[in-house]
């Protein structure tokens, strides 16, 4: 029996699942970190032992060792230009690497158009229509990825050294950070080795901390709002209709702000699936080789 297996890998972790040709599932088998971009090596090595783990896991559910259908939604593949390379380095025939929206936006939306709002460690607003993808955004912390988690993370250490200096508005959140740190020389040390899964530690703190009127968690997250509220308005230029959905750790609670803020045209709906879910889809999709 064929077994398919999609994998969702982003900047904090990587989600697993197989599929066999009757519909039956696997359980959801979880690891670390897998971005190609910025930890090609590290990506890989989770990548690879999680694929084993969920291929033993199927072939324990059938009696036939098939070659397995795979796709992979890595953070970072499309941008690093990097899927040959990875390609190469996993021993799997049949085998395809999409971007992490790719299959973001196949399970959001896999039989209509829509816009996809992914926002975790990372963050990246794309459209499919009439069979094009497009995306903005999602071109790591250092150029990019506006308003995600990382960028929420360094913002809250960037205001609250800001506001030791008596530049900026201090807050319950600068307080909390502060006393996480205790010291100017122990967030430079952070901030000079950390990694944007690093960073995203800081997001759910400062989203708690806007829950509780603090104003400088909430301007940060206005500031994160209003680039991914530019990008949706980007896309829906001449599709006024197009559908919305949020995706990742912390697309939801953006959109709701949004909706909450400015919803007169904003068409949100719930995604019909996961990103798991898309690369199971695009995984089923693919027609395996035949093994001589």
């Amino acid at each position: 029996m064929q077994i398919y297996i999609g994998l969702d890998g982003g900047g904090s972790g990587c989600r697993a699942q197989a599929e066999l040709a009757d519909g039956r599932r696997g359980a959801v088998l979880t690891g670390g970190p897998a971005n190609v971009f910025t930890d090609l090596d590290g990506a890989l090595q989770t990548v690879s032992d999680l694929l084993e783990r969920c291929i033993a896991q199927a072939q324990a559910d059938t009696a036939v060792a098939v070659q397995p259908v795979i796709a992979l939604g890595l953070a970072g593949a499309t941008e690093s230009g990097a899927i040959s390379q990875i390609k190469a380095r996993l021993p799997y025939r049949n085998l395809e690497i999409l971007g992490d929206i790719d299959i973001a936006l196949m399970g959001a939306f896999p039989e209509r158009d829509g816009i996809v709002m992914a926002v975790g460690t990372g963050s990246v607003v794309a459209r499919k229509s009439s069979g094009t993808v497009q995306r903005v955004g999602g071109y790591g912390l250092m150029l990019g990825d506006d308003g995600s988690g990382a960028w929420m993370g360094r913002e809250a250490l960037r205001r609250c050294l800001l506001a030791q200096d008596g530049l900026a508005e201090a807050g319950r959140l600068t307080d909390l950070v502060w006393a996480r740190y205790g010291s100017v020389q122990e967030m430079i040390g952070f901030g000079a080795t950390a990694r944007p899964a690093d960073f995203a530690t800081l997001a759910p703190l400062v989203l708690e901390q806007a829950q509780a009127h603090c104003p400088v968690a909430g301007a940060i997250l206005d500031a994160s709002c209003a680039y991914l509220r530019g990008a949706i308005r980007h896309f829906q230029a001449g599709l006024p209709d197009m559908p919305v959905a949020a995706l990742g750790g912390l697309g939801p609670a953006l959109l709701a702000r949004m909706m909450q803020q400015d919803s007169a045209d904003l068409r949100c709906t719930e995604p019909a699936g996961t990103p798991l879910d898309g690369a199971l889809w695009y995984a089923r999709s693919c027609k395996p080789e035949k093994t001589p």
